[in-house]
């Protein structure tokens, strides 16, 4: 990873982490870090982004329920169906597995009404 990938990292991962997930009213479901999230996708050079959807999609299947369901709210605001897929049949493996893949739902739920 170079340098500008550690810079790049280290944004990604504060997009996240700010602003707390259900620390408010305004982001009550973390429809804040979704929004965000697809922002600075969207803003990035076309290197860039192969390695924030790497980052994301490998968040789709994190234990952290939080990070799976923004991720795979992001995931699904850029049309990345197959790995948001994936991380459905990956949900389909865990304990919780229909908690998760409700959390799941709720994500894609946001994307489609905060992304335009």
């Amino acid at each position: 990873m170079s340098a500008d990938s550690g810079v790049l990292e280290k944004e990604i991962l504060a997009l996240y982490q700010e602003p707390v997930i259900g620390s408010g009213y305004a982001n009550t479901y973390g429809e804040q870090n979704l929004v965000a999230l697809v922002e600075k996708y969207r803003s990035l050079p076309s290197g860039d982004m192969g390695f924030m959807a790497e980052m994301v999609t490998a968040f789709s299947t994190s234990t952290d329920l939080s990070a799976s369901y923004i991720s795979v709210g992001v995931l699904h605001a850029l049309g990345m169906e197959e790995q948001v897929n994936a991380a459905y049949a990956w949900a389909e493996t865990q304990e919780s597995a229909q908690s998760i893949a409700h959390h799941f739902d709720i994500g894609k739920s946001l994307a489609d009404h905060f992304i335009s």
